[in-house]
């Protein structure tokens, strides 16, 4: 009897557990599934139907490709009645055009509002953001279009969201030409402004610059205009930081195909401008000018970013080292040194600042003591695809997995007192993707 009643307990766990896999099956095949559970499902079902039948037709939902919006339908209070509303973005379905479209949808109990569609200015939506941006309590729409996958051919337009004859009304405020876009507080005054930033490839005529505009009677109105280095082809990343009080802008910059810079910029409240510190006409003379293509990043996880600077170089055998520093005004201060590369960000324990070098061999680093009159091997440590590993899981003992790479090391017989064992050399390794 006892048995049967273990095998019966054992029957209704494993279908709990069979139910509870196909659950997260069902909700990882789509992202914007996990933006509002658990009801998102339903809201997201909801306002695609509202949408389908305003248009009587069916729609095709699509994400912005980037920013820090990234579902198809985002959710935030457009009218301050502290109820969610949606802004949603889609293409028609059978439109033998390109064109995307956005809708707004008011919320009003379980009742959706839609708009009528805004179509875009491009094919496709680059990003999505949103924030009071005139002092009226009321968030505006900023929206960046896309025009045939172009980097450098974006339209940025602002977008002001109302009620009329219980109709909800989408209106336009204004549009510019843009590259790379920011919703922040620029000046640290308490409201909301937009950084824009706009390399030469979008105007031959012009220098790379950075512009704050605010929103004046509808209209974007610049503020000030700082030159930036015209060289950056493409903005891999810009962050915001907070440093003393004053909001500091990181601007990760490719340059010549696999170098990077990162340039600051500042609002100076006693200058009314925006500072641009790490300037200069040629990239190679900004400070940060280093090889490939590792963006700044809070890599040590105390909240304040890091920028990685090229270090000297130990011999000419050996990898170039990088130094990471953080932006202080006046200076840059040291946090921590080791290798950096866009397959491996390896940071130095302290004891071995000025005693280790690595050399590479493809997807080999071998770090070596240096402490000597020779060199002595540290260990191997190698950077692997998921499907290259099994031929070199014989070699090497696998330390961890990040985003389908996978990191194996192999000891050396060394007796050195900079010696790490497998845990601490995989502490060392930072995964900032």
């Amino acid at each position: 009897m006892k048995l049967r009643i273990r095998q019966a307990i054992y029957v209704i766990l494993a279908v709990a557990a069979f139910a509870l896999l196909i659950l997260v099956i069902t909700n990882s095949q789509s992202p914007e599934s996990l933006m509002n559970p658990p009801e998102a499902a339903g809201d997201y079902k909801g306002i695609q139907n509202v949408i389908e039948k305003s248009l009587d037709n069916g729609i095709i939902l699509k994400a912005p490709n980037e920013g820090d919006y990234t579902t198809s339908i985002t959710f935030m209070d457009l009218n301050a009645d502290g109820e969610n509303d949606a802004v949603a973005f889609y293409r028609i379905k059978n439109d033998d055009t390109s064109s995307i479209y956005m809708s707004v949808l008011l919320k009003s109990g379980s009742k959706w509002q839609a708009s009528e569609p805004v179509k875009g200015k491009g094919n496709d939506v680059s990003e999505f953001s949103y924030g009071d941006l005139n002092y009226d309590s009321v968030p505006e729409i900023v929206v960046g279009w896309n025009m045939f996958d172009s980097k450098d051919n974006n339209t940025l337009s602002v977008y002001s969201v109302g009620e009329k004859n219980a109709q909800t009304v989408v209106k336009t405020c204004d549009s510019v030409i843009y590259t790379r876009m920011l919703v922040a507080d620029v000046c640290a005054e308490g409201r909301n402004e937009i950084l824009l930033v706009k390399n030469m490839f979008n105007d031959e005529t012009g220098p790379a610059s950075a512009t704050v505009y605010e929103l004046v009677d509808n209209r974007l109105k610049a503020m000030d205009t700082a030159q930036l280095v015209s060289a950056v082809s493409d903005y891999k990343k810009i962050q915001l930081q907070n440093v003393g009080g004053t909001n500091v802008f990181f601007l990760d910059g490719v340059v010549e195909t696999q170098n990077m810079i990162t340039e600051v910029i500042y609002w100076d409240k006693a200058a009314g401008a925006l500072k641009t510190p790490t300037y200069a006409q040629e990239p190679q003379a900004v400070i940060s000018y280093r090889e490939g293509t590792v963006p700044s990043t809070d890599m040590n996880d105390d909240g304040i970013i890091e920028i990685p600077f090229a270090a000297e170089e130990v011999a000419p055998d050996f990898a170039r080292l990088t130094d990471w520093k953080q932006f202080e005004f006046e200076k840059y201060v040291s946090i921590a040194g080791g290798i950096c590369s866009d397959e491996l960000v390896f940071i130095y324990p302290q004891k071995w600042q000025n005693n280790v070098a690595v050399k590479q061999k493809g997807k080999v680093w071998s770090f070596f003591e240096t402490t000597g009159y020779e060199p002595v091997k540290l260990f191997d440590l190698v950077v692997s695809d998921i499907s290259d590993w099994k031929t070199l899981s014989n070699q090497y003992d696998k330390l961890t997995i990040y985003y389908g790479t996978i990191y194996g090391v192999k000891l050396a017989s060394s007796d050195s007192d900079l010696s790490l064992s497998k845990s601490e050399i995989e502490q060392c390794i930072i995964n900032i993707r």
